[in-house]
């Protein structure tokens, strides 16, 4: 909805319309007044010719802004969403990091059950996302996700492994961040 009487789309084509009717109207002036008729008949063909070709036009660019604006708000919502998935996967494997040699066999449990539930949430908020990279990090994650819950189920207190994850988890974060500074510039 325009905020003033004319919006900016519609001000340089009524400003061009009302152009031609003044040119016209002092045309018109110098005709014999039998004349004035046809010179009002000429003016608003000339008139809505020019509101038939414009007004579709812009209505069409108006269209393809809206539906530009839509993509860019789609494709960063994914990116935020997959930047703030990978997020919480770090800070997960740091919990686990940090708690390794003081887990339970109920906290791994638990931890593996937080961990199938980001791969729920990780699946459904992506299954409609068509950017290649974006799909690309999303297995990456599952990957990095599904080897922190078998070192959960081993038991094993491995360090390395974790290291290795974590760096997985770095480079996945970074991918991250620049797919959601690229999709903010679409």
């Amino acid at each position: 909805m325009p905020k003033g009487f004319i919006s900016k789309d519609y001000a340089s084509l009524v400003f061009v319309a009302a152009v031609v009717v003044v040119l016209l109207l002092v045309t018109g002036l110098f005709v014999k007044p039998s004349d004035w008729a046809g010179w009002i008949q000429a003016i608003g063909l000339i008139v809505g010719l020019m509101m038939a070709i414009a007004v579709p036009a812009i209505q069409r660019r108006q269209d393809l802004a809206l539906a530009q604006k839509q993509v860019r708000d789609r494709e960063t919502g994914y990116a935020r969403r997959m930047q703030y998935l990978c997020g919480e996967l770090n800070e997960l494997l740091a919990k686990i990091t940090v708690n390794l040699v003081h887990l339970r066999a109920t906290d791994r449990h638990r931890l593996q059950r937080t961990l199938e539930d980001y791969l729920h949430r990780l699946f459904e908020s992506h299954k409609l996302d068509q950017n290649d990279d974006r799909v690309v990090i999303a297995h990456e994650l599952r990957l990095v996700a599904n080897d922190m819950i078998e070192e959960l189920e081993s038991g094993r207190s491995d360090r390395v492994v974790l290291g290795a994850l974590e760096k997985r988890l770095q480079k996945l974060a970074h991918r991250c961040q620049v797919n959601a500074t690229l999709a903010e510039r679409v």
